[in-house]
């Protein structure tokens, strides 16, 4: 989920998020961006929320603030995910969650991680019951802004590991 950003400008620019007139955005960048939100192998949902993600924050930031950020670099997608500032950040997670419910998300990478061993009703019922939305939002902001050691970020990933041991039944 700390997928880096975009990439390219085109020669035209147009009113951008802020209604600004911002360099316009390649449809390379938003394709770009949309595979690596997605990851290296993803199935049908992944690339429908990758999509959606991409669509969503190039609504709301200008191409120069992900350029600034170091996601968008010489024009193309930065190969590794910096760590953004608090404002991005925000942003971004207002972008992500817009698309999909992260409890959803936990609970299908844990079963996938798991092979099928652990039961997804009950690893998202767990997490919903564990975390508040406040908390979840605070966490994934942590760890895009590299703040590890948060209270929010560790409350998540202890809720992730104990919940995917109460879901799993072998």
């Amino acid at each position: 989920m700390l997928v880096p950003l975009l990439a390219a400008c085109s020669g035209s620019s147009e009113d951008g998020p802020s209604g600004d007139s911002g360099p316009s955005v390649d449809p390379e960048v938003r394709s770009g961006l949309a595979a690596l939100y997605a990851g290296d192998h993803p199935g049908e949902q992944d690339t429908r929320n990758g999509e959606c993600f991409a669509d969503e924050l190039l609504d709301r930031v200008d191409l120069r603030d992900l350029e600034a950020a170091g996601v968008v670099v010489d024009g193309a997608v930065a190969p590794t995910s910096p760590e953004l500032e608090p404002e991005l950040a925000e942003v971004w997670v207002d972008a992500m969650f817009s698309c999909m419910d992260f409890i959803d998300e936990s609970a299908r990478a844990q079963v996938a991680f798991t092979k099928g061993e652990v039961d997804w009703e009950q690893y998202a019922a767990c997490l919903r019951e564990d975390l508040d939305d406040d908390t979840v939002r605070s966490a994934v902001v942590g760890m895009l802004t590299g703040t590890w050691d948060s209270p929010d970020v560790a409350a998540l990933t202890r809720a992730q590991a104990d919940c995917s041991t109460e879901a799993n039944p072998g």
